[in-house]
């Protein structure tokens, strides 16, 4: 089948719903794809907060339900399009990095963000902004939140608790399971393979415990409420200016992110709209963040991995995702299955965390070789410098990173911000190739 079948098989199926068999088969493979990233994403927030067993399950249900309803929002009012939603790892490094911070401060610069987002996509400022994310900046941003994980994920794969840990038994076993993940993934197409992210949950926490590598952890309780006033309660919002201004530069690469999934699912359906998808789509996603701010969880984007689900399923159909919507938020209604996800333990959490955080490097290698100036030195000075820096700052010993001044803390001691702040600045300084000869 030609690009342009292709494009044409897609465009029939966009707003058309499936049969009720294939409805089911197509929501469930899209199901599949959204839950790790949601359950993974959601319990390193929550473990960086140090909430307990309670706190962390009333944190998952608000996450699953702010990502339902969002998810439903975009099908139905904003990009309406075959993306799918969950929460965005650009404001988990924002958040990750302004934890000193206190969570009031955190989620009301969240919320302010978000605010900002709601008002660049009606306006048509976003595709505008769009145009700073050059390919060079753009696989510097991707790039930046591995990066700024990295310490995360150390964290979670060596776990005190497992057998053997003066080996590192721990970091073995999680280092064994994202490369047999990585592996299936490789070895399988399509949807096939994006399951094993799911997969690779359910069995290597089977195996984990099995062997021995860490106590069994008791079954969730029988009975439980579902949400409650409590349950929606989220931190005291306050507003630090410095706090503020490192979450809108994550808005703005949140924006991009959000961008760069939508152009190619435009380009995928031929679709002649996109700008007004665009800016209705932002302007949902800025609703959810400014959302997530005030309930205290992380704001949503549309998922890069959403082109390759529909050409995986051959299935364009954006009602496919309402069945998902809904699933997400019977979950976060239903706290007995949700404690069964506390059952992963981190090493397991943390090996699903490194593919993703892998996936998101691939992509960010993907975007640079298709610009128009992949291979050149500019680009790759301006990914360099921006990855070293990020590095260090991520890595910089606390001591020092609480010594900086109070009002540059959130920006100079995040990683992602100053690597993405200098992308920029060396993406506009450094002469183009046209102009240094």
């Amino acid at each position: 089948m030609s690009a342009t079948d292709q494009s044409r098989a897609l465009r029939q199926t966009l707003d058309r719903w499936p049969s009720p068999a294939a409805l089911l088969i197509f929501s469930l493979q899209w199901l599949v794809v959204a839950v790790p990233g949601v359950l993974v994403v959601g319990d390193l927030v929550a473990v960086a907060w140090g909430l307990d067993g309670a706190g962390r399950l009333a944190f998952q249900q608000r996450l699953f339900l702010l990502m339902g309803l969002t998810q439903a929002a975009q099908v139905v009012f904003g990009h309406r399009l075959p993306g799918l939603v969950g929460p965005a790892s650009v404001l988990l490094v924002g958040v990750l990095g302004s934890v000193s911070s206190g969570p009031g401060a955190v989620y009301g610069a969240m919320a302010i963000g978000g605010l900002v987002m709601a008002l660049l996509g009606p306006t048509g400022w976003a595709s505008r902004l769009g145009r700073l994310y050059t390919p060079p900046v753009l696989a510097s941003t991707l790039m930046l939140i591995a990066i700024s994980l990295v310490p995360a994920m150390g964290r979670m794969v060596f776990d005190p608790a497992a057998a053997g840990r003066a080996w590192g038994a721990s970091f073995l076993f999680a280092m064994a399971l994202a490369c047999l993940i990585l592996w299936a993934q490789s070895r399988l197409r399509g949807l096939a393979g994006a399951s094993m992210l799911m997969a690779g949950m359910v069995v290597g926490s089977a195996v984990y415990y099995l062997a021995g590598m860490g106590p069994w952890p008791g079954l969730p309780p029988a009975s439980g409420q579902g949400l409650t006033l409590a349950t929606f309660a989220g931190p005291s919002l306050s507003f630090d200016l410095p706090v503020v201004l490192a979450f809108i530069i994550c808005s703005l690469a949140l924006v991009a992110n959000e961008l760069g999934t939508l152009e190619s699912l435009g380009r995928m359906m031929d679709l002649p709209d996109m700008e007004k998808r665009v800016g209705r789509s932002v302007a949902v996603g800025g609703l959810g963040c400014l959302a997530a701010g005030l309930l205290g969880v992380l704001g949503p984007v549309t998922y890069s991995v959403s082109p390759g689900v529909v050409l995986a399923t051959d299935n364009a159909s954006r009602w496919s995702l309402l069945p998902v919507a809904l699933a997400l938020v019977l979950l976060a209604f239903w706290p007995q299955g949700m404690g069964f996800f506390q059952l992963v333990p981190q090493p397991v959490a943390g090996a699903v965390l490194f593919c993703l955080m892998a996936l998101t490097t691939y992509a960010a290698l993907a975007v640079l070789e298709g610009g128009a100036c992949a291979a050149d030195r500019r680009s790759g000075l301006v990914v360099g410098a921006s990855l070293v820096a990020g590095a260090i700052i991520s890595f910089l010993p606390e001591d020092a990173r609480q010594a900086m001044h109070p009002y540059l803390r959130p920006v100079l001691g995040n990683g992602f911000v100053t690597g993405l702040l200098l992308a920029m600045i060396l993406d506009r300084l450094l002469p183009r190739p046209s102009a240094a000869k």
